[in-house]
């Protein structure tokens, strides 16, 4: 088997979009644009089917974290 397998659940749109707290036509937008901090975030396209691996999603969201130091 390939390494660019996913594993998890696969998503769809609206299901990816409620992770990440957007609209799914965020994550539409993104994809046809190629624009956006959620243009990075990867999916399969299945003929006209489009999914996002739930590993990818939670990947997505630990590179954009952002940890300030306390005071």
């Amino acid at each position: 088997m390939s390494g660019n397998s996913p594993k998890g659940r696969l998503l769809r749109d609206p299901q990816a979009a409620e992770l990440l707290g957007v609209r799914p036509q965020t994550l539409m937008n993104a994809r046809c644009t190629g624009s956006g901090a959620y243009a990075e975030l990867p999916y399969y396209r299945m003929g006209r089917a489009i999914r996002y691996a739930e590993e990818d999603i939670a990947q997505f969201l630990h590179r954009h974290r952002i940890q300030r130091s306390g005071r």
